[in-house]
């Protein structure tokens, strides 16, 4: 049997049958050649009463633990199974180093059997935390830490709070304590709303208001309401540097720095509305901030006057100018005198920016200084480098790169710079690439900064036809010739990207690209690449933008029809099964790549939904969900710039827009009474970081929808 559980189990059969001792068939077996076989025998003597052979067993069990190799997978994957029936405290400890091992299956199976292990011991808790920072496992050590409930919230608020622990492993843990509801989670995670890390703040927020769809658990206004004032000034101190930069008459059109500073300010005001939502009505709130967004005028002044009418004191008068429909000379002039400051000139205004906390904020403000060459700042970039946390690299190497172009001829600086490109002068070349157009500056930080720069001589080949690529390249200076079976050759100038789409899809190339003389590429591996999805929902929901950016607006629809109206309005009659859950989510077009074994995991997220007649289905300032009309039909209100439309069984509607395009935008009602599926899009974004696999058919399908079928584009026109 494969099974070594059950052939142990055989074995005190066997010794049964043949009136013999079970240990006694077993100890011969110890030194067998096959680590299978000996597993076998060692947990048979576990079991026995006497202690030669339990320290027989447990010897036999730490050797094929601690053998490392491919020829030894299978047995490590069976003791870690075994050890999950063994209540021996010693023999459990061997799981520690299995769910560090090497092979994905092995620590998979390993931390099963710490799950039926029990909630008793929380020996392995630091291996479990340390195995979120594993883009492969962190579902499954999520999900043993969850099942261990109330009890592990105190030991992940520890991890969480130590700046020493790896900082993923930390931004994960927000994730995991808002599937344990309870006070407590509530209570260390608002402890950690004024953390240094920006993205474990987003993170933190984003577990806040999960938890706040319970109502049994409170949020504690004070603390709340303190960091709405925190991020209210934020807000006013970019808002107030963004203008005195396009004021001063010095700056070039559309500098890195003013683009951080927009979506700083951008993430601030929406962090505002998500802290508001823990303390007011989150309904209310969400109904108020989209309406603020994309109503009309006079539904606008409707929302304005609920905000004005709710809030009070400081938060009122910090968070109304920035809400309500203001001009902005005004919004700035009002700014100014709540953080007590004045206009200032752009030499000013970047030194306050170089010093600023954030340090992306700091090196684009650097790199606008060497690149305006204004050096009277030199010596303010000087005492940066010398007194800066060693940890803000982004703002040694901008520093380093602006000061040693202050001292000689950009040219001959080129020449003579050892280093690698700084990470803030990469993205201000990957920001213009199509593909990164709705990717954050923040994210392309990580980018450049998980890549390496590569100097290629002529000829050199980046992409082979009929092969997936496993380095992924940015050309930064030269050129590429790209040949295609059956095509003209073509050749591209920098900046351009290869790979990337193939590899997110994990699909062979199309196409051999070789370097047409001297080129520099910014190469990011595969695997790295993937592993950055992982990590951020963020990143990958600016990917999907980016996508559903390159599709006509005119030929977007929020009604796709599956083709299979009668299939699934028979999945409707009785109940939804399981599996009938999984087998209508393939139809939806999105999700047409999915694989019955990632569809399980979709269906676990996917909500039935009853509607009734002459009821709200949606509003449209529900958050983005995908639907699924199995029967029945809705009406989708019109717009001023749109005509109603239906939605009758066998369609799926908003797909394209929970995934990265265009909002629907529309309330539906209920015209007949049916069955809907609905798959909410904060639920689809958490759920992807847990499963590559099926991430990468998510991408499939969004190529699929986004690029249809017999149409092609061009390299030069979308970087793939």
């Amino acid at each position: 049997d494969a099974d070594a559980g059950v052939r142990a189990a055989a074995l005190r059969a066997l010794g049964s049958i043949a009136r013999e001792d079970a240990a006694s068939l077993a100890r011969p077996l110890l030194a067998d050649n096959d680590p299978r076989i000996r597993a076998t025998a060692a947990v048979a003597l576990a079991a026995s009463t006497e202690a030669r052979d339990v320290n027989a067993a447990e010897a036999t069990l730490a050797e094929i633990v601690l053998r490392a190799g491919d020829t030894s997978r299978t047995a490590r994957v069976e003791v870690a199974a075994a050890l999950g029936e063994i209540r021996d405290p010693r023999f459990q400890r061997l799981l520690i180093p299995l769910l560090h091992d090497e092979a994905t299956e092995v620590a998979d199976q390993a931390m099963e059997s710490v799950r039926r292990a029990g909630l008793a011991d929380f020996i392995f808790l630091p291996a479990l935390v340390s195995l979120l920072r594993n883009r492969h496992l962190k579902g499954r050590a999520r999900t043993v830490l969850v099942n261990y409930g109330e009890p592990v919230v105190d030991a992940l608020a520890y991890f969480m709070a130590d700046e020493s622990e790896d900082p993923w492993v930390r931004r994960h843990i927000p994730s995991t304590l808002a599937m344990i509801e309870s006070q407590k989670s509530v209570d260390v995670l608002t402890a950690r709303l004024a953390d240094r890390d920006g993205f474990l703040r987003y993170k933190v927020i984003s577990a806040l208001v999960r938890l706040r769809q319970s109502e049994k658990l409170t949020f504690p206004a004070p603390v709340v309401e303190d960091n709405i004032v925190r991020e209210a000034r934020h807000f006013y101190e970019y808002l107030s540097m963004l203008r005195n930069l396009a004021t001063g008459g010095k700056v070039t059109a559309d500098p890195l720095i003013a683009a951080a500073l927009r979506q700083k300010m951008q993430r601030a005001k929406n962090r505002i509305y998500q802290l508001l939502a823990l303390v007011y009505p989150p309904g209310d709130i969400a109904a108020a901030e989209w309406t603020l967004n994309y109503g009309e005028p006079r539904t606008r002044a409707s929302a304005s006057e609920y905000l004005d009418n709710i809030l009070t004191g400081m938060i009122r008068k910090m968070v109304m100018p920035i809400v309500e429909d203001l001009p902005e000379d005004e919004r700035v002039r009002r700014a100014n005198v709540l953080i007590r400051t004045r206009p200032r000139d752009v030499e000013e205004t970047l030194l306050n920016l170089i010093n600023d906390d954030d340090q992306v904020i700091s090196a684009a403000a650097i790199d606008m200084v060497r690149q305006e060459r204004l050096w009277a700042l030199s010596a303010d970039i000087e005492h940066v480098l010398a007194h800066r946390d060693v940890r803000d690299w982004y703002v040694f190497e901008a520093a380093s790169w602006a000061l040693a172009e202050q001292r000689m001829a950009p040219d001959r600086r080129r020449a003579l710079w050892r280093e690698a490109i700084p990470a803030v002068v990469l993205v201000g070349q990957l920001r213009h690439l199509p593909l990164f157009a709705s990717v954050s500056i923040d994210e392309l930080f990580r980018i450049a900064a998980g890549s390496r720069q590569v100097r290629h001589e002529a000829g050199t080949t980046l992409m082979v036809e009929r092969a997936i690529p496993e380095m992924l390249h940015v050309l930064l200076d030269g050129e590429v010739v790209v040949t295609t079976e059956g095509r003209p050759v073509e050749t591209l100038q920098a900046p351009s990207t290869m790979g990337f789409m193939e590899a997110l899809q994990s699909k062979t190339s199309k196409r051999t690209v070789r370097t047409g003389g001297i080129a520099v590429t910014l190469a990011i591996t595969a695997e790295e690449l993937r592993t950055q999805l992982a990590y951020n929902p963020e990143l990958v929901r600016g990917l999907f933008a980016s996508m559903a950016d390159r599709v006509d607006a005119s030929a977007v629809t929020h009604v796709f029809p599956t083709g299979a109206a009668a299939e699934l309005e028979r999945f409707a009659t009785g109940g939804m099964q399981p599996i009938e859950k999984v087998l209508a989510i393939e139809r939806v077009p999105v999700f047409a790549h999915i694989s019955p074994e990632e569809a399980r995991y979709l269906a676990a997220i996917t909500h039935t939904v009853e509607m009734k007649e002459g009821t709200v289905l949606f509003k449209a300032t529900d958050p983005p969900s995908t639907w699924l009309v199995l029967s029945g039909e809705v009406t989708l209100s019109g717009t001023p710039t749109a005509s109603p439309a239906v939605a009758r069984g066998g369609d799926a509607v908003g797909s394209f827009g929970a995934l990265g395009g265009p909002r629907i935008g529309r309330d539906a009602m209920v015209t007949r009474a049916g069955i809907a599926l609905r798959i909410d899009r904060d639920e689809l974004f958490e759920i992807l970081g847990d499963r590559p696999e099926m991430l990468r058919q998510l991408f499939e399908g969004m190529v699929d929808v986004s690029m249809p079928a017999g149409r092609t584009v061009t390299q030069s026109k979308m970087a793939l």
